[in-house]
Formats: C-alpha cells, structure tokens, sequence
C-alpha cells in the first residue's frame, strides 16, 4: 500500500490524497424550488413554511403534485395534511423539463462581466436557457405506512417505488400522470406518498465517479477518478449520462375513522425509526 502523502499543489496550498478522491464525487449543487404567489421574500418564505415545496438534482425541472379532491373541490397540493374517512385517494402529477441549456454566456452577462472574470467565476458558462426542455422519462411513486403493530416488518413498509408512471415519448408539453391508491381504505392505515420526476438522461458532471475499468466479469479493477490535482485534464468534466431528477414533498393521507390509540401510537414510533427520521416529521 502506497504511504499517507500530500501534494503541494501550489504555494501555501496543501491537498491530502483523500480529497483528489472526493472531488470525483462532487456535483453542481441541488435546488429547491417553490410554488409561491410572488418572488417577495414574503411569499417564497409562506411557501416554505406550508412546505409546497419540491428539490432537484440540478436541473431546473418543473413539478406539481396534487391530491385531488372527491367531493369536486380545489386539488390539495404537496405537503399537505389530510384526514380522510373513506373513498380511494386520487392524485395527479405534472413535470417538465429543464430548459436544453445553449453554451457560453447570455449577451446581458457578457455586457456586465469581462471574459476573464468569467471564465474564473464559472468557466465562460452561466445560466443559459434556450426554448427547448428536455423530456420527463417517467414518474416514480413512493409510498410509506406507519406499523399497525409493534413487530410489523418496517422494510415491508417502504416502497421506493411503489409505481413506476411512463411519461409519452414526445414529451413536448411535459408529462401529466394520476394514480390512485385501492388499498388505502381497505387497509385502514395511514399513508404518505410523494413522486419523483426523472428527466432524460444528459451528460452529467462526476455521474461515473470513480470512472471503473472493468474486467470482463463486469468488476472495478482500476479507478480513474476526476482528479483536481492536474492529473485530468481541465478540459474535462468527467461527464457521463445520468437523469436529472425532482422530488415532491410528501402528502400525509391520514385515516380518520377508527384510527384506534394503539395504531396511532406505532406510527408515531415508526416515525421516529432511522429510515424515516428528518424527512417525514410533521
């Protein structure tokens, strides 16, 4: 095994051999995006807090998900609470794609800022949509049940996915989906449920990581990671195809009729288990 060692990159820069490995794992950064009612920090804010709220990969993806009512009233929108007594729990999904992005800068950029200090900002490429979006592939549901008993088996539970909703082939006008849960009622439980929205597969900074070369049994021999020490050249970003994708924030369905203690009691304990931890808590 080669000794611990640190490159000297550059004058008073020292880079530990562990980070030339990191570094192929980095990506450009997630988003959150939100349905407000304006772009104030008062809106984007009372967004948050009733959590109609949704993330990406990256990819500035479109995406609403909805519970629609029985009774013909207004859909109830991801991150929402509610308590149903009966009937089948119906939903619909809409995404859109990313804008296809053009390469370089757009012209009001580069009338702001000079080449060079774009180029040392973001490597002479910005935020630069054309009219065009990239195709939603399909539509992922996942659907999570509190335990009705102590003992019940959590990993029977969580079914990631549940549905796999194609989206059509032209995708021009993105990909609307719905789906409805028959079992809901029957099974007298509680449920959440929330989507995701894969797009296309584009090219993808660090979506190979590691870069394997494998033998003819299909096992990583050699790595060949996107190294920032100068090993790789800088010219290239280590893409590979990879789906941009969206997740919604869930829709609590509640069951309201007969909800005994003991059933409320063991979902509250199967909140509070590792897999479910942070992202579900109310």
């Amino acid at each position: 095994e080669p000794l611990p060692r640190s490159v000297q990159q550059e004058p008073g820069a020292i880079v530990s051999p562990e980070f030339e490995r990191f570094s192929s794992f980095f990506g450009l950064g997630g988003l959150v995006a939100v349905h407000s009612e304006g772009r104030d920090r008062h809106a984007i804010w009372s967004a948050l807090q009733r959590r109609e709220v949704y993330g990406t990969s990256g990819g500035r993806i479109l995406l609403w998900f909805d519970l629609l009512p029985g009774d013909g009233g207004a859909p109830v929108p991801m991150g929402s609470s509610v308590q149903r007594s009966g009937g089948i729990p119906r939903f619909a999904v809409r995404a859109m794609g990313a804008f296809e992005q053009k390469p370089g800068c757009p012209a009001d950029v580069l009338g702001a800022l000079s080449r060079p200090r774009l180029e040392r900002l973001c490597v002479g490429e910005c935020y630069h949509p054309s009219d065009r979006r990239h195709r939603i592939d399909r539509i992922e549901v996942v659907r999570i049940r509190p335990r009705s008993r102590a003992r019940e088996d959590i990993a029977t539970l969580i079914e990631d996915p549940w549905l796999v909703l194609p989206c059509p082939r032209d995708g021009a006008a993105g990909c609307r989906v719905a789906f409805a849960d028959p079992e809901w009622e029957s099974a007298g439980r509680d449920a959440v449920y929330y989507v995701r929205a894969h797009q296309e597969a584009t090219p993808t900074v660090n979506a190979g990581n590691l870069r394997c070369q494998r033998d003819e049994t299909g096992a990583c021999v050699d790595v060949q990671p996107c190294s920032v020490l100068g090993e790789t050249p800088s010219k290239d970003d280590c893409l590979v195809p990879a789906e941009e994708r969206a997740w919604s924030s869930p829709i609590f369905v509640d069951f309201a009729a007969g909800a005994a203690p003991a059933i409320r009691q063991a979902r509250a304990q199967s909140l509070r288990h590792p897999k479910l931890r942070g992202g579900l808590r109310r």
